[in-house]
């Protein structure tokens, strides 16, 4: 038996998998319970994609001989491929327990847990890696950005100024440290840095910029003959909700008088306005144009926030939650004010420490999007061959794949609410295009018919679009849609659900986080709502992004009977909330309690 092993280990060590593979597997046949045979076997089989066959012989390894160290490592990474990674996960702390001084384990264990958004599990790992191989510069620069991610700059600058004192040449963490003295507000510590690699491009090209537009800014706050304005630094170039909630703000600022600054993520980069405007377009004339700030705004999460010495830093956030991460609080409490939307988000940065009297709330607006007005139904067919638009009740919901939306629950409700002869159709159009997208949500659709015990075909039809469309092409979406329903776990806003309702689109909603700030029983379909921990759809894993926190659970029994009733009988369940919402929040009462809030921060 032994010699059989041996010979088998001989093939693999000589490329040849499948020779290697049959003599394990017919030692197995003879001896079940051989580690050697079912070691080798799980290790070929995970080479050759054969991803549940090699866990069934690393985990029956596992069982038979709980300390075998290497079994336990190798069906780690089997389950990491597989993406049960709380299972990888549990089999690295195993090792970790037995073998304390494994590195392999130690690096492994701490990016995996990096990667779920357990920072503080990964520091502990990645320091022990560290202790364990002190002068290897990788390791203390993974250890580094680690750090950064959990909003420890200072010591992740230490850290990464020691590896360059040792090797100059480390262009990974000069990149890094230069990254970390922008975030703790030193942009010529960062410039220097830079200036010391030499030749500088790719994203260390863009914090270069950065660190040279603040040390100007500073520079240009000491100058008086320059005309009194607002620095605002916000993701003009990227199409997001911060994104619209800044463009919206210049155009409502600018409207009023206010001379302003604007500057991006990556800096002065070029900006065409979202949608036409000249107002805007007068804006992004004026990138460049100098002022002297009495004040920098970013409309960005936290940690993206990099203070300006000598300008007071204001920062406009928001949060999906009902507590906000450590690191968006660490970050924050470094600001001199943090502006939130709603009082949900308020309570959020109260409930994680941050003092009262540094956060105030300044709601944004609510108007119609300029590509609404022409736009016309596309013409899609449904999955039963009627087109969209034939359906008397066209619900529409438009969503990141993220596990915070909560397409599962979704799915559940609408495969438990509706029946195949309602007269309606789910227009589910989930992210921003991908390969492997259809078969992710495809794969959610299936999870979800087991756990409720009804096919598709019981239930009435999905739409599931996953193509990329440009702005007019999302008009002509919510041009469709007859209602718009989210059963999502938490928003800041929500901005796809105030765009349907501004075109009248009756609204289906959780009763939590922003949706209670404009919306109510008389304009909108509200469900009730629980706490609980922030977990992956079908899963025991924490969402990376809420990792240790909670978040809304919709009542999913609730949210069937809504859908149930609006489905059979739209007209006798009809709630209009465009009146409520374009007058309730203007931009320009929006743009005035926003310099209300900025005025406090000179006082």
């Amino acid at each position: 038996m032994g010699q059989d092993i041996a010979r088998a280990i001989e093939h693999y060590r000589a490329g040849r998998r499948d020779d290697a593979l049959a003599l394990a597997e017919q030692v197995l046949r003879e001896a079940p319970g051989d580690s050697g045979a079912l070691n080798l076997a799980g290790v070929i089989l995970y080479e050759l994609g054969r991803l549940d066959e090699a866990v069934e012989r690393l985990s029956g390894l596992v069982a038979l001989d709980p300390s075998f160290f290497q079994a336990r490592i190798n069906l780690a990474v089997v389950q990491q491929a597989r993406g049960a990674r709380m299972e990888a996960v549990a089999q690295f702390r195993m090792v970790a327990a037995l073998v304390p001084d494994q590195l392999e384990v130690q690096d492994r264990l701490g990016s995996l847990l990096h990667g779920l958004g357990d920072h503080d599990g990964a520091l502990r790992h990645l320091r022990r890696a560290v202790r364990l191989a002190p002068n290897d510069p990788d390791r203390r620069v993974l250890l580094a950005v680690s750090l950064m991610s959990n909003g420890a700059h200072a010591e992740a600058a230490a850290i990464l100024s020691d590896v360059l004192a040792r090797q100059p040449g480390h262009a990974d963490a000069r990149g890094h440290l230069a990254t970390a003295w922008l975030s703790s507000g030193r942009p010529d510590l960062a410039e220097a840095v830079l200036a010391e690699g030499g030749a500088v491009t790719g994203e260390a090209a863009n914090t270069l910029a950065r660190a040279r537009l603040y040390r100007r800014i500073a520079e240009e706050a000491g100058r008086p003959q320059l005309p009194h304005g607002l620095l605002v630094r916000a993701p003009f170039s990227v199409l997001s909700g911060y994104g619209d909630f800044a463009q919206h703000f210049v155009r409502s600022l600018m409207e009023r008088g206010q001379t302003l600054r604007l500057a991006g993520l990556a800096g002065e980069e070029s900006w065409r306005p979202s949608f036409a405007d000249p107002i805007l377009q007068a804006a992004a004339r004026r990138l460049d144009a100098p002022v002297r700030p009495r004040l920098a705004l970013s409309v960005l999460t936290p940690p993206l926030v990099e203070p300006i010495p000598g300008v007071p830093t204001v920062n406009y956030t928001m949060f999906e939650g009902p507590r906000i991460p450590a690191v968006f609080a660490l970050c924050n409490r470094a600001h001199d004010l943090v502006i939130v939307p709603t009082e949900s988000s308020r309570l959020a940065w109260i409930a994680a420490g941050h003092p009262e009297d540094r956060i105030r709330v300044c709601p944004p607006g609510i108007a119609p999007n300029p590509a609404d007005a022409g736009a016309r139904p596309l013409p899609i067919m449904g999955s039963r061959g009627r087109g969209v638009m034939e359906y008397r009740v066209r619900v529409l919901n438009i969503s990141d794949f993220v596990a915070r939306k909560n397409l599962d629950g979704l799915l559940r409700v609408w495969l438990r609410a509706t029946r195949a002869d309602d007269d309606a159709i789910l227009i589910l159009k989930v992210g921003k295009g991908g390969s492997s997208l259809v078969g992710e949500v495809r794969r959610l659709l299936e999870q979800g018919m087991r756990a409720t015990g009804r096919r598709m075909e019981a239930a009435a039809p999905i739409a599931l679009l996953t193509d990329r469309y440009d702005e007019q092409g999302i008009a002509c979406l919510y041009a469709m849609a007859t209602h718009y329903f989210s059963l999502s776990h938490g928003e800041g806003w929500d901005l796809p659900i105030t765009r349907a309702g501004c075109l009248g689109a009756g609204l289906i909603a959780p009763r939590h986080s922003a949706y209670t700030a404009y919306l109510n029983d008389e304009v909108a379909h509200l469900i009730p709502c629980t706490t609980g921990p922030a977990l992956m759809p079908y899963s025991s894993a924490y969402y990376p992004a809420f990792h240790g926190l909670d978040w809304w659970h919709p009542d999913e029994d609730a949210a069937a009977e809504i859908l149930s009733r609006v489905v059979r009988n739209p007209e006798a369940e009809r709630r209009d909330a465009a009146r409520h919402l374009t007058e309730t929040f203007t931009w320009d009462a929006a743009a005035r309690r926003l310099l209300d809030v900025l005025d406090e921060v000179r006082r």
